[in-house]
């Protein structure tokens, strides 16, 4: 179980039982916020003692994004239990790996080959969100479709992740996909993005968001966070310290969800953003632990597709959730 959990947890125990989310309140204001963030916007909440529950299109299916990035981060610290990788190990980086768009490792490679520890990557991956990372652990754990099988072992349907970044990125917007024999030249790439007509690119933006590949609905993702908080997902409590640590740190999303908590708060969680095309945003996300200053304890996810807000807008539509869930706590 991870550090901030297990201690939370037991304080909790000794307290009396938390009555139900004040749920005339949410379904009251979060019709005010869906509005002004100019989009499709899905929540789930879950108090993690009392298991109450709380959402707003929470069975819907909305586009990941980088949240994936977790449970990725779970899967192969479940391959490393089973012996199949080791944190320590090196793994080997070429020209032909790096990814598209966000990629600190891509951004700092030099040379044709590099070396990068698999638990550099992790945190990376999870901690930054990069996609270079990401891509690399994916093809070392068997490829996309192995986060989804393993999240269905663990009985939490309606999350699927399907594509490498370097294949959904340029797909959600009308273009070929990168194999692992090529060198992506990122100019170029951007390039093809700019020479499709604006609105046509909103056109295929906006088709892709009824696309459940690579998607979540909100319920099944406060799922997969309670398994997480409670540690279900892995054997060894150092390695569930670890992705709490990298994901408790993450350096992405400061004015979303964490925006709307109270002083004091603990967070540890992954964001998601997807491009724009004509003024249309294809996703905005972020789902997490929260842990009060009181030691109450519940998962969140905000998703955010198909909004036509400005970048502000859309994070203060997941601050506003933030605030409103920890409102309505009784």
């Amino acid at each position: 179980m991870f550090r901030f959990a297990a201690l939370a947890f037991a304080c909790l125990a000794a307290t009396p039982a938390f009555a139900d989310w004040d749920k005339a309140k949410l379904d009251r204001e979060i019709a005010a916020i869906e509005h002004d963030s100019k989009g499709r916007l899905g929540v789930a909440l879950l108090d993690l003692k009392d298991r109450t529950r709380w959402s707003h299109r929470g069975g819907e299916h909305f586009p990941l994004q980088s949240v994936f990035k977790l449970p990725l981060a779970v899967a192969v610290l479940q391959a490393v239990e089973a012996g199949k990788l080791a944190l320590d190990q090196p793994v080997p980086v070429t020209r032909k790996d790096l990814s598209l768009y966000h990629s600190p490792l891509a951004a700092r490679f030099k040379g044709e080959r590099q070396e990068v520890k698999l638990r550099e990557l992790v945190r990376l991956a999870a901690a930054e969100s990069d996609n270079t990372a990401a891509d690399l652990l994916m093809r070392l754990i068997g490829g996309p479709r192995t986060i989804t099988a393993m999240l269905g072992a663990g009985g939490v349907a309606g999350i699927s992740v399907d594509r490498y970044e370097r294949v959904f990125q340029p797909e959600i917007l009308g273009l070929p996909g990168y194999g692992w024999d090529e060198v992506i030249d990122t100019k170029a790439f951007r390039a093809k993005v700019q020479a499709v007509p604006a609105a046509e690119r909103r056109k295929r933006l906006e088709a892709t968001l009824a696309d459940r590949r690579d998607g979540a609905t909100p319920e099944a993702s406060v799922a997969f966070l309670e398994a997480f908080a409670k540690g279900n997902w892995l054997r060894e409590p150092e390695h569930s310290r670890l992705i709490e640590g990298f994901a408790a740190g993450a350096l992405t999303g400061k004015d979303r969800i964490r925006a709307g908590l109270p002083d004091g708060s603990r967070f540890a969680h992954k964001t998601g953003l997807g491009p724009s095309a004509a003024g249309l945003n294809h996703a905005t996300n972020d789902i997490g632990i929260v842990t009060l200053p009181n030691g109450r304890i519940f998962a969140i996810a905000v998703y955010l597709a198909g909004s036509t807000g400005a970048p502000e807008q859309r994070e203060a539509a997941h601050a506003a959730v933030a605030r409103l869930a920890v409102a309505a706590l009784r």
